[in-house]
């Protein structure tokens, strides 16, 4: 349960945030940590005269080693988990989600007051500059969700579904985890397909999260061997 990617990587989005964009230089810029919480989070804000608005929060996963966020996409009404490999991929995140909230933002402000050097067809073509930029990058991103439905409708299920109840009680944190697995094989390529479903309850809180994980028929020995290993080791 080592922190030490999450304060290297906290060292280097500090240096990396000053040149992440030029509208940052706009608004007052607060980059915060909390160490706190089960999974310490990066928090990034907007501080106006009368009110501090978060616009970011990355989550940190001590125990899998891995930085994390949730995306909500209105169209879809669906809210993803996106898992960050790199620097790269969460200055992304960062910057894109910099230019969600100044959108939602803008849409309360005087644009007379705010905006008098650009006229409207460069808005249009600066905002579609940007939408198209911002889809390439998402792009590269690993999505947990999103288009799950479909992934489920293409899988045959081999075995009934299992359903366990986990009760965390130790001095750093009080959680329960309700959690549904199931195996199944694709139709079209006959790879295989673990399913698992957790609700997690902490601190008066509810989240769900669900995967799909793949894996082809040579593979399957070879996770029972690496699962063993784990139980032998337990």
């Amino acid at each position: 349960m080592s922190l030490e990617w999450f304060y290297r990587m906290e060292n280097a989005v500090r240096l990396s945030l000053p040149d992440l964009c030029e509208e940052f230089d706009d608004f007052q810029i607060l980059f915060d940590t909390d160490t706190t919480l089960n999974h310490p989070a990066f928090i990034f804000s907007v501080e106006t005269v009368d009110t501090e608005d978060q616009f970011c929060i990355i989550h940190f996963d001590s125990i899998h080693q891995e930085f994390y966020a949730f995306h909500y996409d209105e169209e879809s009404d669906l809210e993803s988990k996106l898992l960050f490999a790199n620097l790269d991929q969460m200055l992304v995140f960062i910057h894109t989600s910099f230019h969600e909230f100044i959108g939602d933002y803008d849409d309360d402000v005087d644009y007379d007051e705010v905006v008098n050097e650009m006229d409207e067809a460069e808005c249009n073509d600066a905002m579609e500059e940007y939408d198209s930029e911002a889809d390439d990058e998402y792009e590269e991103m690993e999505f947990i969700g999103g288009d799950m439905e479909e992934e489920l409708e293409n899988i045959e299920w081999l075995t009934n579904d299992k359903h366990l109840h986990i009760e965390d009680h130790t001095v750093n944190q009080e959680a329960q985890y309700m959690i549904h697995l199931k195996l199944g094989r694709t139709l079209d390529t006959g790879e295989g397909v673990l399913f698992r479903n957790t609700i997690t309850k902490q601190d008066g809180e509810e989240s769900e999260e669900a995967i799909l994980f793949y894996f082809k028929e040579e593979e399957a020995s070879y996770i029972v061997d690496l699962v063993n290993e784990y139980l032998n080791h337990s």
